[in-house]
């Protein structure tokens, strides 16, 4: 209510510009721009699970909605995990699929809890409790929905291969015969079913049931729940005086049971019993045939002012992000998010027509990069757009090129000892021809380095596995990488003998120790 009602754009901008005046929004706003770009490379599940457990929301969903949420976020995540399983993990993806399956969560509710449940009576179906309140027994309806006015006409003439139609009565059909039947009919049912609730809410009270109302401005309706309880009731019931006025009617009568003694005696006071150590230690690793690789993992080797938006830490290996701590810090949000946004920007905007990029250019990086000054935005758009626009470039964006390639691949070791690496990562840019493959990833440091001798190891490795890994899949095709550095623009060929000490160089990395808590 404090941004929301008198803002001039997007709720998103509005709440980035109200965390710089008043720190109380900055914590959501950080967390926000956290897990918008963790959505960008994180599997569905791992996200969702990440912000359930690792940054509480399990715990706090649980505290303002009650214990039964936990049945509801548990269905949740296992549908994440068995999407996951069965379709490319994405985010967007997955949110589609969670809404084209209406899925439904049943719930085997406990009757013995102490507190109290509000619910309707279809709700109630099969539960009791001790003491049952029916607080609006003086309405019929639900309100008078547009399809509450349609009418079936069974019996009327038609072609045998047609079912009973149903009709929308007009105004002045009311005096048809066959409308009326057809209105008379369908009350009847109405009434019976509210006849049928009306038992189910009675019955649910194993002790006390509370028969309770209050009059619209035109009075209750003669064949509300109220007149009908009051009507068959009263005879048998005595007038109490609540004061001022009150008069409660009540039924009552003793228990004729002997009342159960308890089975157990129960316990005063139980006294808490503390954790053994090793519930507040993290699991540690089993001992695995391969080592996981991702990207994200060779962050040590990485210089520290890299503006890229890193992969997050073994996106596919949740195992290992248990322990990682997030690579997007509030403070370095920021320039990981440039990356971020140029590198979606060189994703998607080849596949619009040339006229029409700047414009969609700039509408994305504002809603995208609003956390940046608008001198920035413009900064990010051109450097896009100067890639896209230069015919050194054109061979990397053509039809013979794919963005965004997701890889997966087992590396042996070429002695054969030790364990092989598992390599998950995804390819910015991969052209592939009839004699060779070309890998292209984008790096936006500023400024870039000058030459390849001043490339970050991590690059450097990365490159490595992406060629092993393509090695495998084109035997008969030569595997070339590259990097293209987006402030200049300027593409940087890696030579072949780069490469090859980086593939040697990369069996002797201690990966496993690297996530090490």
């Amino acid at each position: 209510m404090k941004i929301a009602p008198k803002r001039k754009g997007a709720l998103w901008k509005a709440l980035l510009e109200r965390a710089k005046t008043d720190p109380r929004f900055e914590p959501a706003a950080e967390t926000l721009k956290r897990w918008r770009s963790k959505g960008d490379y994180m599997p569905p599940f791992e996200f969702y699970s990440t912000v359930l457990d690792r940054d509480g929301g399990r715990k706090k969903m649980l505290r303002r909605l009650g214990p039964e949420a936990a049945d509801a976020i548990d269905e949740f995540l296992d549908l994440a995990l068995a999407y996951d399983d069965r379709a490319a993990p994405s985010l967007v993806g997955f949110l589609a699929d969670l809404r084209a399956g209406a899925s439904e969560v049943k719930r085997d509710v406990d009757s013995a809890r102490d507190e109290v449940r509000v619910m309707t009576v279809h709700g109630a179906k099969g539960l009791e409790a001790p003491i049952v309140f029916l607080p609006d027994t003086c309405t019929t309806t639900n309100g008078d929905s547009n399809a509450a006015r349609l009418l079936a006409l069974p019996g009327v003439e038609r072609p045998e291969a047609l079912p009973d139609p149903i009709l929308w009565p007009v105004k002045g059909t009311s005096g048809l015969a066959q409308v009326q039947r057809a209105a008379a009919a369908k009350k009847a049912r109405d009434t019976e079913e509210r006849n049928r609730l009306l038992y189910v809410a009675m019955t649910r009270a194993m002790d006390r049931l509370y028969i309770a109302g209050f009059d619209g401005k035109n009075g209750r309706p003669g064949d509300c729940w109220y007149e009908h309880a009051v009507s068959r009731l009263k005879p048998l019931m005595t007038a109490v005086d609540e004061g001022e006025g009150r008069t409660v009617w009540r039924l009552e009568c003793v228990q004729s049971a002997e009342i159960e003694k308890p089975k157990a005696a129960a316990h005063s006071a139980i006294a808490p019993i503390a954790p053994p150590d090793w519930a507040l230690r993290r699991a540690p690793h089993e001992p695995q045939l391969s080592v996981p690789l991702a990207p994200s993992r060779l962050e040590p080797y990485a210089p520290d002012d890299e503006g890229d938006a890193v992969i997050s830490r073994a996106a596919h290996d949740p195992a290992i992000s248990n322990d990682a701590p997030s690579p997007l810090h509030a403070s370095d949000a920021r320039r990981f998010l440039r990356g971020t946004v140029t590198h979606a920007l060189l994703q998607h905007l080849p596949e619009i027509a040339r006229e029409k990029r700047r414009a969609a250019a700039d509408a994305f990086v504002a809603k995208r990069g609003a956390e940046h000054t608008a001198k920035a935005r413009r900064s990010i758009v051109d450097e896009t757009l100067a890639i896209l626009e230069s015919s050194d470039f054109a061979p990397l964006f053509g039809p013979r090129s794919r963005a965004e390639v997701a890889i997966s691949a087992s590396l042996p070791q070429p002695s054969g000892a030790g364990p092989a690496l598992r390599l998950s990562g995804q390819i910015d840019r991969l052209v592939v021809t009839d004699t060779e493959a070309v890998i292209v990833d984008y790096k936006t440091n500023r400024p870039p380095p000058r030459d390849v001798a001043q490339v970050a190891d991590a690059y450097l490795f990365q490159l490595a596995a992406y060629v092993l890994a393509l090695r495998e899949i084109y035997p008969g095709k030569a595997v070339r990488a590259a990097l293209l550095w987006t402030d200049g623009p300027r593409l940087m060929p890696i030579p072949a003998n780069v490469i090859d000490d980086a593939i040697r160089r990369l069996w002797t990395l201690d990966l496993a120790s690297l996530d090490a808590p």
